[in-house]
């Protein structure tokens, strides 16, 4: 069988041009339609990860308001104890000072007074004392003398100065200075 075209060649080159634009725009539909699809797919999930983001960001606002209230019981909490330390430290003191008296008075024989007491801390929480004393006898002052010496737990580097002699025959006193340290008990 044979075929024959009667048609002129214009008119059948005519209508070949059209299927390749209507192809055309067919990839160009379908590439638009993939592209939206995509674009609806990221835009959906950029909506999720915001959301997810402002949740986040709300519960990271809220640890951090806990932590800052952590921060701040924290230094409330070392500001206390450094004032409770310092009160310790200031009762220790206070305390120091009587327990002082206490065992200088356990030591002072009866004929010997006191005029003047120096006291300097040293670092070690010791006591420096110069006493100006006087007495009524000598043997007094060699018992007071012989007390501390013996009492090496609680002073140390006992140093008597020239004895000197007031008054006249009647009335004698003997008048001297005493340097010791005193270290007081563990714990005050």
């Amino acid at each position: 069988m044979i075929r024959i075209n009667l048609l002129p060649k214009e008119i059948r080159d005519k209508g070949k041009g059209t299927e390749w634009v209507i192809l055309a725009a067919l990839v160009l539909v379908l590439f638009g339609l993939l592209g939206a699809g995509s674009y609806g797919l990221k835009k959906r999930r950029y909506e999720k990860d915001a959301a997810k983001k402002m949740r986040w960001s709300g519960e990271l606002a809220e640890i951090k308001k806990k932590v800052d209230r952590v921060t701040e019981l924290d230094n409330q909490r070392n500001l206390l104890n450094a004032k409770k330390n310092t009160v310790v430290q200031l009762l220790q003191g206070r305390i120091l000072y009587p327990i002082f008296m206490e065992h200088v008075y356990q030591t002072l024989p009866k004929d010997v007074w006191l005029n003047d007491l120096k006291l300097t801390e040293a670092g070690d929480k010791s006591i420096v004392v110069e006493a100006k004393s006087e007495s009524l006898t000598v043997d007094s002052v060699a018992d007071w003398l012989e007390t501390l010496e013996s009492r090496t737990d609680r002073f140390g580097g006992v140093d008597l100065s020239a004895i000197d002699i007031k008054g006249d025959a009647k009335a004698v006193t003997y008048s001297f200075t005493i340097k010791f340290t005193y270290r007081p008990p563990a714990g005050s």
